[in-house]
């Protein structure tokens, strides 16, 4: 087996509660700001592909960041926000100018893309959400090898980054 080079192609970006949860009613079920802080960084310069729902939680256009919207419905989108009818038309749009998109979700998104990306930045965010009703995909152990782990400031997080075994 060999490792594809670090950032050489699409990434995801996640935040996982206990379970592999990612979402409650459309929303991030935890407040982390130096998760956040995290996601501005890997994002910042990228293109983001995103579902809508997670495109509604937002509710805006992020600043030094292109957005890629997936939805099979017409959406009215700020301009510079463009939309996507499917996750790999997305993603491919977003590869014609970004050698490096990032993928943000949710799970149809995710579960849609994982087979295309490399690497995988992964923060686990130590939290029970017992109603939660979005999820992320199972992963292949034999298919991601964990290259980097820290802990974050915040003691509930642990940033985690996974690399593609070929």
């Amino acid at each position: 087996m060999t490792d594809l080079p670090p950032g050489d192609g699409p990434a995801i970006v996640v935040a996982v509660g206990n379970g592999d949860v990612i979402g409650r009613q459309g929303a991030l079920p935890w407040h982390a700001p130096e998760d956040l802080s995290h996601f501005r960084e890997l994002t910042m310069g990228h293109h983001v592909v995103m579902g809508a729902t997670t495109w509604e939680s937002i509710g805006r256009p992020l600043p030094g960041r292109h957005i890629v919207v997936v939805s099979h419905r017409s959406l009215e989108l700020p301009k510079g926000v463009v939309l996507a009818g499917s996750p790999d038309a997305g993603l491919d749009l977003a590869l014609e100018v970004d050698a490096t998109p990032v993928v943000a979700g949710g799970t149809m998104i995710y579960e849609a893309l994982l087979p295309r990306v490399i690497r995988i930045h992964r923060t686990d965010v130590d939290v029970d959400v017992p109603d939660a009703d979005a999820h992320f995909p199972a992963l292949d152990p034999t298919r991601w090898r964990e290259v980097d782990i820290r802990v974050g400031t915040d003691p509930r997080l642990t940033f985690r980054t996974l690399d593609r075994i070929t």
